[in-house]
């Protein structure tokens, strides 16, 4: 694109030169040697083409304010090009901009980028909005703060004295995680359900397909059911329920409430893979 930039103005002044010498090859009413002899060779483009570059370079017959006119006409055209390219070049300096970020982005891992890992809806309006006392709002997110502070500084100093991405940095990354605020645990599981919904979060575990001969299939789960609690605790997220039927003996019975329709059903199950495909839905609490 650079080397297009630096062409052009060149291909300018060509343009401008050729029609001075166009015309001043007029001042007797002979043309000059060298056009005739590219115009017999079949350099130039025909007279009849719409194209503003037609006949740059051809001798033609018109009166002298004619080839002016045309003159101007192609300088006009020489200088849109020149401003298109321009803004060719930057948009192409845009799109790279924006690949390179991506790349960065596509690289990075909730360990190199700790702040990630912040859920950009826990806010103190939104936990307002779910009906948690202002002052608890803002502690919650003080305290939430902090420990995202401390995760940048960790990260800061790791890369300082060359341990980032070590075992060292793991343990150190892991024990200021353990100090983290646990939302659910702060303001109870009603409040944790006005918070994913005010902050516009899916709040339900949907089922989307029941494998056939599954334990789900046999204890009568279908497909579009919700499931509200596991072994009666209330599920909000899928990764919690596939948590929470790794727990416990394998085949103890538990059991399982969902909604079907608008109705709770209470379903039993076997601890262990339900054999299901879930998703994830939002409903008011």
């Amino acid at each position: 694109m650079n080397k297009q930039l630096v062409l052009i103005p060149g291909l300018l002044a060509l343009g401008i030169a050729t029609g001075v010498a166009m015309m001043r090859s007029f001042d007797d009413g002979k043309p000059s040697q060298a056009l005739t002899s590219q115009s017999q060779n079949g350099f130039a483009a025909t007279e009849h083409s719409d194209h503003p570059m037609a006949g740059a370079f051809t001798v033609s017959n018109s009166s002298e304010g004619q080839r002016m006119q045309k003159l101007e006409q192609q300088i006009a055209f020489l200088v849109e090009r020149v401003e298109q390219l321009e803004q060719d070049l930057g948009a192409a300096q845009q799109n790279l901009q924006r690949e390179r970020g991506a790349l960065v982005n596509d690289n990075a891992s909730p360990v190199e980028t700790p702040v990630s890992s912040s859920s950009p809806a826990l806010s103190t309006e939104n936990l307002i909005k779910a009906g948690i006392a202002e002052r608890t709002a803002a502690d919650i997110i003080r305290r939430k703060n902090e420990i995202d502070l401390q995760l940048l500084e960790l990260r800061d100093q790791a890369i300082r004295e060359g341990y980032l991405g070590s075992s060292r940095y793991a343990s150190e990354y892991r024990a200021l995680q353990q100090q983290d605020v646990s939302l659910r645990e702060e303001v109870g599981d009603s409040a944790y359900d006005r918070y994913l919904y005010a902050s516009g979060q899916a709040n339900r575990v949907k089922i989307d397909s029941v494998m056939m001969g599954s334990p789900a299939e046999e204890a009568g789960i279908r497909a579009g059911d919700v499931i509200l609690n596991y072994d009666d605790t209330q599920m909000f997220d899928w990764s919690e329920l596939r948590e929470a039927t790794t727990g416990g003996e394998r085949g103890d019975y538990v059991n399982v409430t969902v909604l079907r329709d608008g109705q709770r059903l209470n379903l039993w199950l076997p601890r262990g893979p339900l054999g299901v495909r879930l998703g994830a839905l939002r409903l008011e609490p």
